[in-house]
């Protein structure tokens, strides 16, 4: 390991370059996923969709049963001090 300043002068890292690149694999691995999912003609499930689709006011017509609010939890039992006895 040598002391002292390198004499090679520093490169420039490219950060704004690199992070523009992320973007764009990232925006272009999600297009390929979906287009992937097309091709592959893979559905949604058809609960998923019945869930989605029905309107908000038919479950607030529902009877629920009332949740109860969570218990406390117990109180830590002291532990003896190993150095005192």
């Amino acid at each position: 390991m040598p002391l002292g300043p390198s004499s090679r002068p520093q490169e420039p890292l490219h950060v704004v370059g690199m992070a523009l690149a992320l973007a764009v694999a990232a925006f272009l691995g999600g297009a390929l996923g979906l287009v992937w999912h097309w091709a592959a003609g893979e559905d949604v499930p058809e609960d998923a969709i019945e869930a989605v689709s029905r309107p908000a006011e038919e479950e607030d017509d529902e009877e629920r049963e009332p949740v109860a609010p969570p218990s406390p939890a117990p109180a830590p039992t002291p532990r003896p001090s190993p150095n005192s006895g």
